[in-house]
C-alpha cells in the first residue's frame, strides 16, 4: 500500500486544489481511490493486507497532506510544473510520479486479463483502475490536463466501487506473475 497511497495522493491533491477543498468531492475520490487499491493489492498480494485500523489512518493522511498531496495540489493550481521534474527542493523526490508509472506498466503487461464486469470480456487489470489510467495520461504521456481528474472521479461509466471491492474480495485475483513470481513464493 505504501506505493499506491503516494499514486493517489497526488490525485487527492489536485482534487483538494481543483474543488477548492470541497469536501464531498474529496470524499468521492477518496471512496474510488480506495477501492482502486484494494483492487491492486489483490492482484499483487496473495493475502493482502486490509485497509483498516492505522493503515487506513496513514492512508487518509497521505491523501490529505501528504508530500505527493502537496504536489498534486501544487501541479493543480499551476504553481509546479510537470516539466520542473520530481524532485522539489525544500520537499524530496515525490515517489508519487514514478510509481504511477511503475504500477500502470505492471497492470497493463499483455500476459495479463481479467473479467470486465459490465462488459463481459478479458482486459488488462489496469482498465479497472480508470484513476490510475488517468493520473498516467496527465503525469506520464502528458495528454491531459490537470483538470480531467475531475472527470474521471465523475465518470457515470466507471465501476461502482463497492463492485470493485466485491470482485476483489470474492474472485481469486492474486497473480503472483505479475511480479515475477512464478509460484508465487516471495511476496510483494
Amino acid at each position: 500500500m505504501g506505493g499506491l497511497k503516494n499514486v493517489y495522493a497526488i490525485g487527492a491533491g489536485m482534487v483538494a486544489a481543483l474543488t477548492n477543498e470541497s469536501a464531498t468531492s474529496k470524499s468521492v475520490y477518496f471512496a474510488l481511490c480506495t477501492s482502486e487499491m484494494i483492487y491492486i493489492t489483490h492482484l499483487l498480494e496473495e493475502e493482502p493486507e486490509k485497509l483498516a485500523g492505522p493503515l487506513l489512518a496513514d492512508t487518509y493522511v497521505t491523501l490529505l497532506k501528504g508530500r505527493n498531496a502537496w504536489y498534486g495540489h501544487k501541479l493543480a493550481k499551476g504553481e509546479l510544473t510537470l516539466e520542473m521534474g520530481d524532485s522539489i527542493k525544500g520537499k524530496g523526490t515525490i515517489q508519487g510520479v514514478s510509481a504511477v508509472d511503475a504500477f500502470y506498466k505492471l497492470l497493463s503487461q499483455d500476459s495479463l486479463s481479467v473479467m470486465h464486469p459490465e462488459a463481459n470480456k478479458s482486459v488488462a487489470p489496469v482498465e479497472m483502475c480508470p484513476i490510475l489510467k488517468t493520473l498516467h495520461k496527465i503525469l506520464i504521456k502528458r495528454e491531459l490536463p490537470t483538470e480531467s481528474i475531475l472527470q474521471a472521479i465523475r465518470d457515470e461509466s466507471m465501476c461502482d466501487p463497492r463492485e470493485r471491492i466485491e470482485m476483489a474480495r470474492g474472485q481469486s485475483l492474486y497473480r503472483p506473475s505479475i511480479l515475477g513470481q512464478p509460484n508465487g513464493d516471495v511476496k510483494a
